[in-house]
């Protein structure tokens, strides 16, 4: 892990992480969390890895332990309306850029999935997740968060499950746009309607 060789020379270096869910979903926000660990932490991050490869269940009661032990976080989303006049990468950056700059301390190594940004000195990492606990722990955050936010506005649109899908492009999604058309959530500038 990337953290290991900075925490042998200083263990109580901060490391930030940051990594941001929703980029290929038909509804709903973009968004992303940015994570703040030092060495101390390590003891209660035994279960974090790439947050594909955990329960909703688990990813919930990590998020859990990072509140009660006030590991520092922030999270930053931005909605469909403004994917849709400014596009997806500007929305992505901005996302990033935002919950890095919340917890961010001049001199903080920062660490970002797989997407290069101008801010913070930030190094992107290939498959971060496994590489970086912090960009994995920042993933398991974003994803619990937006995963709620998609979960209570399913109950203003019920047709489309957002519910199950969490506005990712699902059989059962594609075809309750194809029956009812795109909702206030839907981004237009992805060109989801039948040809």
């Amino acid at each position: 892990m990337i953290e290991d060789k900075i925490w042998e020379a200083d263990p109580n270096k901060y490391i930030i992480g940051s990594d941001e869910v929703g980029r290929g979903c038909f509804a709903g926000p973009i968004a992303a969390a940015a994570v703040k660990i030092k060495h101390s932490h390590l003891h209660l991050l035994k279960e974090v890895r790439d947050s594909k490869k955990l329960s909703p269940k688990k990813r919930s009661e990590i998020l859990s332990i990072v509140k009660e032990n006030d590991i520092e976080y922030s999270y930053s989303s931005y909605d469909n309306k403004f994917i849709d006049i400014y596009g997806i990468k500007p929305a992505n950056e901005k996302v990033l850029e935002e919950s890095i700059g919340s917890i961010y301390e001049t001199g903080d190594p920062v660490y970002v999935d797989h997407f290069k940004i101008k801010k913070y000195n930030a190094v992107s990492v290939i498959r971060g997740e496994d590489n970086c606990r912090a960009i994995a722990l920042a993933s398991i955050i974003a994803k619990v968060i937006r995963d709620e936010y998609m979960i209570d506005i399913s109950k203003s649109y019920p047709e489309y499950h957002f519910e199950n899908n969490k506005g990712y492009g699902t059989k059962a999604h594609r075809q309750a746009i194809s029956k009812y058309g795109l909702s206030d959530i839907h981004r237009k500038s992805f060109n989801l309607m039948p040809k």
